[in-house]
C-alpha cells in the first residue's frame, strides 16, 4: 500500500496541500512547485549507496571531490544548490508555516535544521515559537518506500508536557511530508526505535498529515509567509478545514485600513481538510501590509480561527 521507492536523488516538494494525506486515504492537491533534491535518502540498515552519514549531507573525499548523500559526486568548485522549503513552528498551540532558503543536497535534513534553529525576529514578533528543544541534533534522515526515518538526538524528548511533545512531532512530520517521496515519518532517538516520544508516549511511527490534524490550525496559510516581500496582485494559498469550506480574507494597510476583502472556498471542508488559493488585487497599494484570514462562526457570525501575517508590498502590475 506504500508507493514504490522513487530514485533517491529526485525529490520534489508536493504542490500545495498534496502531502495532507497518503494516496491510500484521500486525494490531495497542490503545495509547492519548486523541484528539490532531498539528500539523506537511503535504507535504514545503511547498506545502500545513498545512505546519509549521521548529521551530514555530504563528505569530502581525499581527491577533493564532494560525495553527495545520494552517492554521486560533483566537483568541489561547483556551487551548492539553494532551495526554498516550508518549515513549521508553533503559534497559538498549533503548527504554523514559514519558509527558509537552504543550501546543499541534504534538503530534508537541512529543513529540519532550520526548524531546530527556530523562528526569526519577525516570526517571533507575531507569536511564533518552537516546541523542538534547542540543541536537538539531526543524526540522520533516510527514506525508503515512502517512509522518512528521522534519527534525532535524545534532546528532542527533553522538557515539556503532552501538548509540547505533540507539537514538536507535528513540526517534524509537517516539514518532511512536503516532499513527494515522503508519505509518512518515523522518528528514532539516538538510533533506537521508540514506542513513543516523551513520558506521554506521543506516537512516533508511520505518521502522516492526518495524524497531526489535531494540532493543525483550521486555516493554515502557506503563502505568503511572515515578512515576505511581494508584488501586487497578492496571491494566497494554504489549507483549511472550515464550515462549508468557506473562509474570508482582509488585506490591511499600515494604518489598519481595509484595502481589500472578500471570501472564497477551499476544495473541501466541514471535517475534511482542503486546499485554497486566491489572487487579490491591491489597487496600487504598496508598503507594510497585513493579510488576515478567518472564518465566520456559524453560530453567531463572530470571527473565529483568525490568522494574521505581516508582509511588505513593493509594487504592482
Amino acid at each position: 500500500m506504500i508507493p514504490s521507492r522513487p530514485p533517491a536523488a529526485d525529490v520534489t516538494p508536493r504542490p500545495t496541500g498534496a502531502h495532507l494525506r497518503r494516496a491510500r486515504r484521500v486525494t490531495a492537491v497542490g503545495l509547492l512547485a519548486a523541484t528539490l533534491v532531498l539528500g539523506g535518502c537511503g535504507s535504514d540498515d545503511g547498506d545502500k549507496a545513498d545512505s546519509t552519514a549521521p548529521g551530514t549531507a555530504s563528505s569530502t573525499t581525499a581527491a577533493g571531490s564532494t560525495t553527495t548523500a545520494a552517492g554521486g559526486s560533483t566537483s568541489s568548485s561547483e556551487p551548492a544548490s539553494q532551495s526554498d522549503v516550508t518549515v513549521y513552528f508553533v503559534r497559538d498551540e498549533k503548527i504554523a508555516a514559514t519558509t527558509r532558503s537552504v543550501t546543499g543536497v541534504g534538503i530534508g535534513a537541512a529543513a529540519l535544521e532550520a526548524v531546530i534553529a527556530g523562528p526569526n525576529e519577525v516570526e517571533s514578533g507575531i507569536g511564533f515559537s518552537n516546541a523542538v528543544p534547542a540543541g536537538t541534533e539531526v543524526l540522520g534522515v533516510n527514506i525508503a518506500d515512502g517512509v522518512a526515518t528521522v534519527d534525532l538526538s535524545a534532546g528532542f524528548e527533553s522538557g515539556g508536557g503532552s501538548l509540547s511533545m505533540q507539537l514538536r512531532v507535528a513540526q517534524v512530520v509537517a516539514t518532511l511530508t512536503q516532499f513527494d517521496t515522503v508519505s509518512s515519518v518515523t522518528i528514532r532517538i539516538d538510533g533506537k526505535e521508540v514506542d513513543g516520544i516523551g513520558g506521554e508516549g506521543v506516537p512516533a511511527t508511520d505518521l502522516d498529515r492526518l495524524d497531526i490534524e489535531d494540532v493543525t490550525p483550521a486555516i493554515l496559510l502557506l503563502s505568503p509567509t511572515p515578512g515576505a516581500t511581494i508584488t501586487s496582485p497578492l496571491r494566497i494559498s494554504g489549507t483549511s478545514n472550515t464550515f462549508e469550506a468557506t473562509y474570508q480574507y482582509e488585506v490591511l494597510d499600515e494604518n489598519g485600513k481595509v484595502i481589500a476583502s472578500g471570501f472564497d472556498t477551499a476544495t473541501s471542508g466541514t471535517g475534511t481538510r482542503g486546499t485554497f488559493e486566491a489572487e487579490i488585487d491591491l489597487d496600487g497599494h504598496i508598503g507594510d501590509t497585513t493579510v488576515v484570514l478567518f472564518e465566520s462562526s456559524a453560530k453567531d457570525g463572530s470571527r473565529i480561527n483568525e490568522v494574521e501575517i505581516p508582509i511588505d508590498v513593493v509594487g504592482g502590475l
